[in-house]
């Protein structure tokens, strides 16, 4: 999946050096003026974290963005090294934070100068999931993993993501608080393609397994995840993820960009869509937004209207 990441969409990332984005985020910073004022061939830095639903939402953005008549840059990387741009305006803007919960510590540290430019979904929320040949009357909630006749059918390596996901951190917990461990389950960080792997496997072999995820997700088209209940509320509750950037390079852009940009509004359904798109039909991000873009064409000419 990472390596889908860095498809077309990113492309034009590899013509600017760290030292050149910093230096141009600096300028406008110390200028306070307009963008037009300050740089007319500038580009808009945008940050995304590299997962694929997150580029399907970074692209629509961009597509936005290049249709008002911006140049756009697209930085991305691991949940700890986007943030830490957004706190140093090294980015002008970011899709997306999951807020008020999923995103909520790398907030607290990094976006006190930062500023909610729109809600692009509402409704993500991360949740452990066992697949649906899993009959519900075994394993209904997360405790229901401690009886006996499941722990000794149920695969005990829990497979995740990277260290600095929330969805890790949280499973982590999840594994400790619910005394999994005890009874032999183990919670491992990997890659995406390791994730996914582990997730296929199961499945074609039919075999049980705990799969912690998150909603937008393309696996969850389908409905052939079931999420577990989460009696402890541990894995956190229901975010929306905002298009998030520097109070000042906000305050710069055009008055139309703001506004349509406050008008994106891609709902759940959309980036699950859009990341199917990628992961099963092998288009890029940029492709993807595209090929849903042009399906819901009356909506985005709402958020381009003048």
């Amino acid at each position: 999946m990472e390596n889908q990441m860095d498809g077309r969409s990113c492309r034009t990332t590899n013509a600017f050096s760290r030292r050149t984005l910093l230096a141009a985020g600096a300028s406008v910073v110390a200028s306070g003026s307009s963008w037009a004022a300050a740089d007319p061939g500038r580009p808009i830095v945008m940050g995304q974290v590299s997962l694929s639903f997150y580029a399907v939402t970074g692209a629509v953005v961009q597509e936005v963005l290049e249709r008002l008549g911006h140049s756009v840059v697209v930085r991305q990387g691991p949940h700890e090294e986007m943030f830490p741009l957004l706190g140093q305006g090294a980015i002008d803007l970011m899709a997306a934070a999951w807020l008020p919960e999923g995103h909520a510590t790398y907030w607290a540290r990094y976006g006190g100068m930062a500023k909610e430019v729109a809600t692009l979904y509402s409704g993500a929320r991360f949740f452990w999931g066992v697949p649906d040949y899993v009959p519900e009357g075994d394993v209904k909630s997360i405790t229901d993993l401690l009886k006996p006749e499941v722990a000794a059918r149920m695969t005990k390596l829990i497979q995740g993501i990277g260290t600095g996901a929330t969805i890790t951190v949280f499973s982590q917990k999840a594994v400790g608080e619910y005394g999994l461990d005890a009874v032999g389950y183990m919670f491992r960080p990997g890659t995406a393609a390791e994730w996914v792997g582990t997730y296929d496997a199961a499945a074609h072999e039919r075999r049980w397994i705990v799969f912690p995820t998150w909603a937008p997700q393309y696996l969850n088209r389908g409905g052939k995840i079931r999420p577990l209940e989460d009696p402890r509320g541990i894995l956190g509750g229901v975010n929306r993820a905002s298009l998030v950037g520097p109070q000042d390079r906000i305050a710069a852009l055009p008055p139309a960009t703001r506004a349509a940009l406050a008008r994106i509004d891609l709902g759940l359904e959309g980036v699950t869509e859009m990341d199917w798109f990628v992961n099963v039909d092998k288009k890029t991000p940029r492709e993807a937004a595209r090929i849903w873009m042009a399906a819901n064409d009356s909506r985005v000419a709402g958020w381009l209207k003048t």
